[in-house]
């Protein structure tokens, strides 16, 4: 993948990212700055290959800060995971994966009869349940901004997993991007979901590195 390609690619996944969960975006040292605002994170702070060098530059913005995270996107992040850091900064994930795909459609995989679906339908994303009694076994978010769509928080409860309820929710959700208008979709995978999402089309187009900050207990 060329860098031009690279950066248009993450830039699809940031802007459609935000706005499905309707995150305010700006910018630090050139680089798009995301107020998650989560439980797991206040901010996030995302770099495109930028050097080693520049990488670690960029570690003030979360030395010691639990709530700051830094990511950087690249190729083979590799090279970033064995840099030192510094006593307030941790790794938090390093095997996630920038996935892509061209929409086709995807047969649906029908529900067991002990489980039900459901749709929340907001005006920027959609999430679709799949509950067994009242408890949700597995669900996920899709946001769509025009012919973009991103896919966030696909999960399957633990109690639930093996019974295909993964692929039932990415069919469903690849079903409404497409009747939405949709036509490629991009999603950061944890390693998990990657082998989920590669039996279904998707491509592994860059790794992922994020590092949190984290207080010095010296």
């Amino acid at each position: 993948m060329t860098v031009g390609t690279e950066h248009e690619l993450i830039d699809r996944w940031i802007i459609t990212w935000a706005h499905a969960r309707g995150l305010e975006t700006s910018t630090v040292d050139g680089w798009p700055l995301v107020h998650v605002r989560s439980r797991t994170r206040e901010t996030e702070l995302i770099c495109t290959d930028p050097g080693l060098e520049a990488f670690a530059e960029l570690f003030t913005h979360i030395e010691g800060d639990e709530r700051a995270m830094l990511t950087v996107i690249a190729d083979d992040a590799s090279p970033y995971a064995e840099l030192a850091l510094p006593p307030g900064v941790r790794v938090d994930r390093d095997d996630e994966t920038l996935m892509a795909t061209t929409f086709r459609p995807i047969e649906v995989p029908p529900l067991e009869s002990r489980f039900t679906s459901r749709w929340d339908i907001e005006d920027h994303r959609a999430r679709y349940f799949v509950e067994a009694g009242d408890r949700v076994a597995a669900e996920g978010t899709i946001g769509i901004l025009g012919e973009d769509a991103t896919f966030d928080a696909v999960e399957t409860t633990p109690a639930f997993q093996r019974r295909g309820l993964g692929r039932h929710v990415m069919a469903t959700l690849t079903a409404y991007a497409l009747e939405s208008g949709a036509r490629r979709g991009v999603l950061a995978a944890s390693a998990q979901g990657r082998l989920l999402y590669e039996s279904l089309g998707w491509d592994a187009e860059l790794d992922m590195l994020s590092l949190m900050g984290a207080v010095d207990s010296d």
